[in-house]
This record gives C-alpha cells, sequence and structure tokens, in this order.
C-alpha cells in the first residue's frame, strides 16, 4: 500500500500495470535496453529476445514486490512454476506492446519525457521546481542512474500512450451502463436446507474389509515419499559478507567519495490507519466506513494504543502488521491529501480522519526531520554492509571454483568448510519437498541430490533462490521411497472412506427432500423441514460467492434461478450439501440510479477499454511468434 501510495503520488518509481496480468510486479531497471545476443535467453518474442539475466532481474523484483505487499509471502509461494511463468508474460506482452507501438509510430519525445520527469514532486526543490541534483541525487539513493530511469520512464511512457491509442472507441451508452448498474445491484434473499456432513458423520460405519479395499486400490496415497539427509554448506553472499573486514577508514572514504548521496529533503515518519474504500464507492458506503473510523478515533481519545489499533483494524498489508508504522517520507511521495494532513501534524498528535483514493485514514505523526545530510554514524553501518557485500560478490565466484575443483579431487566437504573459515550443517531426514522449501532449490537440484548415493556430493554448486546463494552438498544417507503398511495408515484410511460415505449419504438424503419438495407432497414436506430452512439477509454477488463456498454453478443458478423455487440440484460445499431456493429477488434501487449513473458510465468504459486492450494483446499474440527455450527455468 505505501508503494501504492507513493506511486499514485507520481514519484520516481515507475509502474507499468496492465488490468490482465496477475501479479503486482514493478519493473526498475532497463526495459529500453533489449538483451544482449551473447547470455542465455529465456525466450524470443519474434526475433527480440529476453535473456536469462532480464528474467532473473525481473523474477527478483517481482519477489521483492510482493514481499513488501505481503510480508507473510513465503519462499515455496514465490518460487511456483505459476508465479514465474506470470513474470514471464509480463515481459512478453512489454516486449509485444513496445514492437506494436513502433510498428504505429508511437513514441515519446524528449522534450514530452522531461515534461514527465520535471512534473515529479519527488524532484522538486524548495521553490516547487524541478531540481537536477535533487533528481540526479534521489535517482542514486535508489542505485539506479538517470539513463536507466529515463530508459524505463521513456517504455512506460510509450505504452501508456498505446493503452489510449487503443481505448478511443471505448464508449458505453447509458442503457448498457443502466444494465451493468442493475445486474451488479441486484440482490437476492437465499432459502437454504443444509444436510452438514458432521452430523451425518456418525451414521456412516465403514467396516474393516472395506478400509482395506481402499488401500489397497489407492496405495500411492499412502506412501511415505523417499527422503535422505544431507551434510551441506550453504554459501551465499550474506554469508562472506559477515567475514569481511571493513575498517572505519574505508567507511569515511566511502562516505566522502559519495556525499551527494547522503544528502535528504525534509522528512516525516509516521504511522496510519487505513480503512479501504474504492475511490469511487457511493456515497453511502464511503459514509459507513467513516462511521468505524471515527469509532477507532474516540478509542484513540480514550488512551488506546494507535499501533494496537493499527494492527487490528487496518487494511493496509504493507504496514498494519507493523503497527501502521511508514518509512520517512519527503514531499511528493504521499498522495496529496495524505501528505498535507501530516504536515499539519505535530508529533505525537493523530489527524482528522482523512479521504484519499484508498480509502480513509487515520495518521499519526511519529517524527519529523528538517533538510539535511545523514551523518557519517548514522550511514556507516548501512555502508559498512553494503561494502562488505559488494567485497563478498567479488569472492564468491573465486571460492565456488576452488570448492569445485576440491570435491573433484575427492576433497571431503567438511575438509573444504574449514579451510573457508566455514562450519557445514547436518539435516534432518527430508522428502523432495522439505529439500526443495528448505534450501530454495528447483526441483532439478533436489532430484540431483537424491541421485546421490550415500557419501557422494554433488560435483556442482547448486543454486538456492531467490537470490539465496549455492549450495555445497553431500548426502549422508537415504530411505526410498515405500508404501506404509495398512496398519500404520489406519486411522488415515478411515477418515477418508467415512468422508466420502457421508458426502454420499448427504448428497441421497438432500436428492430424497429436493424430490418431495418439488413433488405433490411439497406443502407437507416444507412443513415438515420449515424449522431447519435457513434464509439469507440480502446478498449481492459478492455475498453469494461466500454462502456458495466458492462453489460457481451455485452462485449462477442463485441469480438466474425463479423466486420460490427450489433449484433443481443438490449443492456441495467444503462441509454440507444444500438445497436452495430464491425466497426474494430484489432489482437495484431505481433511485439510486441518478445519483450513480456518471460511475457506471465511468466503469463500463473502463470495462470496455479492459476488453480492447486485452483484444490488442490476444492480437499481437497470435501475430507475433512467442517461443519460450529455457522451459526449466521456469520450473
Amino acid at each position: 500500500m505505501l508503494e501504492r501510495l507513493r506511486q499514485n503520488a507520481q514519484s520516481w518509481g515507475i509502474k507499468i500495470a496492465f488490468g490482465i496480468i496477475i501479479v503486482v510486479f514493478v519493473f526498475y531497471f532497463g526495459m529500453g535496453n533489449f538483451s544482449d545476443k551473447k547470455e542465455p535467453v529465456v525466450a524470443y518474442v519474434g526475433k527480440d529476445a529476453i535473456s536469462a539475466r532480464e528474467f532473473q532481474k525481473a523474477y527478483e523484483d517481482a519477489v521483492t514486490s510482493m514481499r513488501r505487499q505481503n510480508p507473510g509471502a513465503s519462499a515455496e509461494e514465490l518460487n511456483t512454476p505459476q508465479f514465474k511463468q506470470a513474470i514471464l508474460a509480463e515481459l512478453v506482452n512489454t516486449r509485444l506492446l513496445l514492437a506494436a507501438a513502433r510498428d504505429m509510430g508511437v513514441t515519446v519525445s524528449a522534450p514530452e519525457l522531461r515534461a514527465v520527469i520535471s512534473s515529479i514532486p519527488a524532484f522538486h526543490g524548495a521553490n516547487g521546481a524541478f531540481d537536477p541534483a535533487i533528481y540526479k541525487n534521489s535517482l542514486a539513493q535508489n542505485r539506479t542512474t538517470p539513463k536507466v530511469f529515463e530508459d524505463e520512464l521513456k517504455t512506460s511512457q510509450i505504452i501508456q500512450k498505446l493503452q489510449g491509442f487503443s481505448a478511443v472507441a471505448a464508449w458505453v451508452s447509458e442503457p448498457e451502463a443502466k444494465g451493468l448498474f442493475q445486474w451488479a445491484r441486484e440482490t437476492v434473499r437465499v432459502d437454504t436446507l443444509a444436510f452438514p456432513l458432521a452430523a451425518l458423520a456418525g451414521e456412516v460405519n465403514p467396516g474393516e474389509e472395506q478400509l482395506k479395499a481402499q488401500y489397497e486400490a489407492s496405495k500411492d496415497r499412502y506412501k511415505e515419499p523417499a527422503r535422505i539427509r544431507l551434510e551441506y554448506l550453504p554459501i551465499s553472499i550474506a554469508d562472506l559478507a559477515a567475514a569481511q573486514k571493513v575498517s572505519d577508514e574505508d567507511v569515511r572514504k566511502q562516505y566522502e567519495a559519495n556525499a551527494d548521496a547522503f544528502k535528504h529533503p525534509a522528512q516525516l515518519r509516521a504511522r496510519h490507519i487505513l480503512l479501504q474504500v474504492p475511490e469511487n464507492a457511493p456515497q453511502n458506503v464511503a459514509d459507513t466506513v467513516l462511521a468505524t473510523v471515527k469509532g477507532i478515533q474516540e478509542q484513540l481519545k480514550k488512551g488506546a494504543s494507535f499501533e494496537a489499533l493499527a494492527k487490528k483494524f487496518s487494511q493496509d498489508p504493507g504496514s498494519a502488521s507493523k503497527g501502521g508504522e511508514l518509512p520517512w517520507f519527503a514531499e511528493g511521495a504521499m498522495v496529496k491529501p495524505f501528505e498535507d494532513a501530516a504536515k499539519a501534524l505535530k508529533p505525537g498528535q493523530v489527524s482528522e480522519p482523512v479521504r484519499t483514493q484508498f480509502g480513509w485514514h487515520l495518521i499519526k505523526l511519529e517524527a519529523a526531520r528538517p533538510a539535511g545530510k545523514v551523518a557519517l554514524e548514522e550511514a556507516a553501518p548501512e555502508l559498512r554492509k553494503r561494502m562488505a557485500e559488494e567485497r563478498a560478490s567479488e569472492k564468491i565466484n573465486e571460492i565456488l571454483d576452488q570448492s569445485m575443483d576440491e570435491i573433484a579431487a575427492g576433497v571431503k566437504l567438511g575438509k573444504i568448510a574449514q579451510k573457508l573459515g566455514l562450519a557445514t550443517q547436518k539435516s534432518d531426514m527430508l522428502d523432495m519437498a522439505s529439500v526443495q522449501s528448505q534450501f530454495g532449490l528447483k526441483k532439478e537440484a533436489a532430484e540431483t541430490l537424491f541421485a546421490l548415493a550415500d557419501g557422494e556430493g554433488a560435483k556442482t554448486p547448486l543454486s538456492m533462490e531467490p537470490a539465496r546463494g549455492y549450495l555445497l552438498a553431500e548426502r549422508i544417507e537415504g530411505k526410498p521411497e515405500a508404501v506404509l503398511p495398512f496398519e500404520s495408515v489406519k486411522d488415515k484410511v478411515l477418515a477418508e472412506v467415512r468422508r466420502e460415505e457421508t458426502r454420499k449419504l448427504a448428497l441421497e438424503k438432500a436428492k430424497a427432500v429436493l424430490a418431495q419438495l418439488s413433488g405433490a407432497d411439497a406443502a407437507a414436506a416444507m412443513a415438515q423441514h420449515k424449522a431447519e430452512i435457513r434464509t439469507s439477509s440480502p446478498l449481492d454477488r459478492q455475498g453469494a460467492i461466500a454462502l456458495a463456498g466458492g462453489n460457481p454453478q451455485f452462485v449462477q443458478d442463485i441469480f438466474s434461478g425463479a423466486a420460490g423455487v427450489w433449484l433443481k440440484q443438490p449443492y456441495e460445499l467444503p462441509d454440507a450439501v444444500v438445497l436452495a431456493r430464491v425466497g426474494e429477488r430484489i432489482p437495484a434501487p431505481e433511485g439510486e440510479w441518478d445519483k450513480e449513473k456518471r460511475l457506471w458510465m465511468s466503469q463500463g468504459a473502463a470495462a470496455f477499454r479492459q476488453e480492447l486492450f486485452e483484444a490488442l494483446l490476444k492480437n499481437l499474440r497470435a501475430t507475433v511468434k512467442v517461443e519460450i527455450v529455457r522451459q526449466d527455468l521456469l520450473n
């Protein structure tokens, strides 16, 4: 969310966002500089290559971005083929769009680019005008250069222009927009009759023979996977950096050589509590959320902890878990209403509710500092860390080459570690999935370890992802995959059989009752089951999804079924089988149309623009050959 606040304020971090793209992903470096043909290539878009280095950089940036937005994201979630394929798809889309822009003559001139850069508040001086020194310092602090930044910004602007041209015809008539309004705002009350699996489980008592039959028919489900135990030595820049000696004099020289990088404008540090509201939400929705914010405000006035309330209520995924804490930010880094409110506070004060395009905020100013320069003493720890990492980066290839030579000569891993001043570690018995997750290995690398004989070491370093370094490993011992004996998995088999038989029983009972409710004696059946029928509050489509347990057919039938008529089939939910009927269909409130017409016209046009843009990309993909040549990098 903090990143989005900054981006919407048009700060220097430029995000290229397409609605069809699933993964939120920031391109930081050099999209204007296409790949070096000498490098390994991941894919070709026509004759244009996407290099392995570019893909890896994009992957690392995506991981960083996702972890910033969702600190709880696991290494496993960020190392899936689907995640990597989505990143490659974005790179491919960008290539396709830039090629289309070249063919259409869409470009961004130098004056246009200068105008965009000059309009970014983060690059303005105290007089409100563009300041070249601030511009260069800002980029240097973020480890980039004007050329790289301007290439990226130019790419972004070209694609924005192309999107604009492709959407010229995106116009929606008032009847079309009203149809969208009526579809989205229609609600239903749903009557349901549930057959909970838990309530029926006691009626199912599978016998020993049935359990053994299930076991024999599905032995693959009751296997213990192959496991290995490893002696291993992780070698990473972080580990090597810890052993680097960086003197105070080295740090001082680095500080003085990069003096401008340590200058900073006036900055604020704050916490906030955000309750999200869509930017174009109806007023009654915004007012409802505001009432909740005011309730939180009253708790603060009575002495409640801002940090505790932020953890409990804030809907900002980037800061809620940290008590709403935001990093230092300068003028122009946040959207204007947020920034103006923060600037008006004194340290320790809490703002009145503030509305931005993200929703309602309560802001507490933690500290303010004037423009100045970070002192050597304050900068030294980070400088020392960075210098140690740079030195480690220079050494790592030399160390790996030396280690491989020694492994080839039969030197044991423990001896190699001892020479490096490091210590090996020993793992527990691990299955394939555990080896992959614990060490961040791709499947092929983990398979290499399982293929070793006991006492044998891997002949090459194994890459640990994302960006964790390299692994040297020897296999200590292993156990092959084996089907577990029936007695050891009997409880698991029983639970599976009982659940399946309970599901069948619930389905049979539901079908029998549905036949009664739909038959000649429907009135008697209704009287018999009246006490078990539950009626929902009015549900829109989002609410119906929750009721339906994510069953899409159930949702579709709810909104297409006739009122008062039981739907023609039972529906299986995770913990029950249910019968349902539409008790009442409530049309969109006609009186709200005039108030919301502008919103729905805008949303309809936006949806149409999205369709046009998707059609453009689909057409480009159909006419330009996309060839993936390193599928292994996506696994």
